[in-house]
């Protein structure tokens, strides 16, 4: 995938797939054009899958983001994409460069976008929230279970 051309920060990528979001209705809506055009980012295309795209870059020497379709099967349209935080090193690494916005602001944005959302289990020790608006579902993940307040992911999916 792409790499930005400068570092971003967790708030501006942050920001631009809340707004990716926002402007979701349909899964017709997660095209390499839409998503360039909501994130103001350089989408890629993977050379064995043209259905599979998306961006990626830093956010200092330790983390970075990554955002990319996961379509259900090869050469099939995408119906969700994958937004997450990455830690690029091994070992007790500081979250906080990755955690503004906060996973409480993450979940107050998508609210305030018209989704409605209610608490989940995802695993053993973690933390997430499911939340929908007509036919798009965003599960939000927690970074290190209710203990933190960083965004881990969002998976994004929309229906037909």
């Amino acid at each position: 995938m792409t790499t930005a051309t400068h570092p971003v920060s967790a708030e501006d990528i942050g920001q631009r797939v809340l707004k990716l979001i926002g402007s979701l209705r349909s899964a017709g809506d997660l095209s390499p054009e839409r998503i360039e055009q909501e994130t103001g980012l350089q989408v890629e295309r993977s050379p064995d899958d043209r259905n599979v795209y998306g961006f990626s870059g830093d956010i200092n020497d330790q983390w970075s983001y990554s955002l990319v379709t996961t379509p259900d099967r090869q050469d099939a349209p995408p119906r969700s994409l994958r937004f997450s935080f990455d830690a690029d090193a091994h070992g007790d690494i500081d979250p906080a460069p990755i955690c503004k916005p906060t996973f409480t602001e993450y979940t107050r944005a998508l609210t305030a976008l018209g989704f409605e959302g209610e608490p989940m289990r995802a695993f053993p020790g973690s933390d997430a929230w499911h939340f929908n608006r007509g036919g798009i579902n965003v599960m939000a993940y927690r970074r290190g279970g209710e203990q933190g307040d960083c965004l881990s992911k969002l998976i994004v999916s929309a229906s037909e």
